[in-house]
């Protein structure tokens, strides 16, 4: 195998994941009831967390996998990247309703960047401007939603 794409454990772990969890949202206002008692809702539920936790077994299998051939492939596989772009995007939904549309993007970006490994700060600052004049645009301007573009704006 040659990437996550052709990573068939993952993919079909991935889609035993959404099957199942759609399964256990769509059946989450039926009545669970009992195993002697069933209720509308027990079928559906435990049918879809079985195959959730099926889908999540036969996903960590394909990481697994997958982490074993980049190490024979000698493709290095780090952790940092995917940290450093979470933490950027909790930061981004925590700080927008607090500090504004403009900061929390920055923030976003500049932060994001940390994960590449060629920094370019030219190009960073330059997708920052592009990215808030972009959402302003289209979220505040376009679409009329009512979000603050700076701490002290209304």
């Amino acid at each position: 195998m040659n990437g996550f794409l052709k990573n068939k454990d993952l993919l079909a772990g991935l889609m035993f994941m959404a099957i199942g969890t759609i399964f256990v949202v769509g059946a989450y206002n039926y009545q669970m009831g009992t195993a002697a008692r069933m209720g509308p809702g027990y079928f559906p539920r435990i049918l879809g967390s079985l195959m959730t936790l099926l889908g999540l077994l036969i996903a960590a299998i394909g990481l697994k996998n997958q982490a074993q051939w980049a190490k024979t492939a000698g493709i290095g596989w780090t952790w940092t990247p995917v940290v450093i772009l979470t933490a950027a995007v909790l930061l981004f939904g925590f700080t927008l309703p607090s500090l504004g549309m403009i900061i929390a993007i920055s923030l976003l970006t500049f932060i994001s960047g940390f994960a590449a490994h060629d920094k370019n700060y030219r190009e960073l600052v330059f997708i920052t401007v592009i990215m808030c004049l972009f959402c302003a645009g289209v979220f505040i301007w376009g679409l009329k939603l009512q979000m603050k573009l700076f701490p002290w704006s209304g």
